[in-house]
């Protein structure tokens, strides 16, 4: 079980690695970013459960697992800091469209008032 653990935490790690790599992309503005990318950042994260839940037991009674359990963490947390620019960036792009949104309505208000009076 202890090998398993560990080639999994090395599967876990590379995929997020990957995932996170196309955050970046997305915060550069190169990929999109949607719903099927949160589903595919959950998936790993629900494999590591037990391992996560086993991590302190792991990390004693198998050192050679720490290091990759260690990156799995620093992962994770650059996984927290990117989803929010993520979402600051999805807020601001809600917020743009909202004022364009206003805009298309206040001009086509202004037209309607303007053949009322033709």
């Amino acid at each position: 079980m202890n090998e398993a653990a560990r080639q999994m935490v090395i599967r876990v790690n590379r995929r997020l690695s990957g995932q996170l790599e196309e955050v970046r992309r997305a915060l550069r503005g190169e990929a999109e970013f949607g719903v099927e990318n949160v589903k595919s950042i959950r998936q790993p994260l629900e494999e590591m459960s037990e391992i996560v839940a086993r991590s302190a037991e792991l990390r004693r009674s198998h050192p050679e697992i720490a290091s990759e359990i260690d990156l799995y963490k620093s992962q994770l947390t650059e996984m927290q800091t990117a989803l929010g620019q993520i979402r600051l960036m999805l807020l601001a792009r809600q917020a743009g469209l909202e004022a364009g949104r206003a805009q298309v309505s206040a001009v086509s208000q202004w037209i309607t008032a303007f053949r009322q009076t033709r």
